[in-house]
């Protein structure tokens, strides 16, 4: 259900993009998650009573996964799934780099550095990488900046926190 959302999605919001195509690129997401993805019985549908109808699908996949956290910048849905009282918690995109990046630091650093060394027209400095990547993972730049010797990227922000 929600990569079939994910394709409604792209062809709604990508108009001037061939929806073949668009269609292509979520089979290829089907095919890479397929054992990554879980069926959901009425049953799951019932446990989570406490969220907005619209986002049932998203909250009760990582439930049935057992998974123990659910990603997302949905402001509104984070807040709803740490008020339920269910066995998930919501991280922001943020919040769940930080926590990669606690569990592998090397390998975090080293995706970063994949990321600066494939940009070489023009190249991309360590600063300026983590000011792109402050866009969406503010914190998570920061920390990696402060690793490689930087000073702060723009103006501290506080932490997003569902609640």
């Amino acid at each position: 259900m929600v990569l079939d959302e994910v394709e409604r999605t792209l062809i709604d919001d990508f108009r001037h993009v061939n929806p073949g195509s668009l269609r292509r690129r979520v089979e290829h997401m089907r095919a890479a998650l397929a054992d990554q993805t879980v069926d959901v019985d009425a049953a799951g549908f019932a446990r989570v009573v406490a969220i907005n109808a619209k986002d049932h699908h998203v909250v009760v996949a990582p439930l049935a996964a057992e998974a123990t956290c659910l990603v997302t910048n949905d402001n509104a849905l984070g807040s709803e799934i740490t008020g339920s009282g269910l066995s998930i918690e919501a991280l922001d995109g943020d919040a769940f780099v930080l926590r990669i990046r606690e569990a592998s630091p090397i390998s975090v650093s080293e995706v970063i550095d994949a990321l600066i060394a494939k940009r070489c027209r023009p190249p991309v400095s360590p600063a300026s990488m983590a000011v792109r990547l402050h866009v969406h993972f503010p914190a998570m730049a920061a920390v990696w900046l402060a690793q490689h010797g930087g000073g702060p990227i723009l103006p501290a922000e506080p932490p997003f926190r569902f609640g």
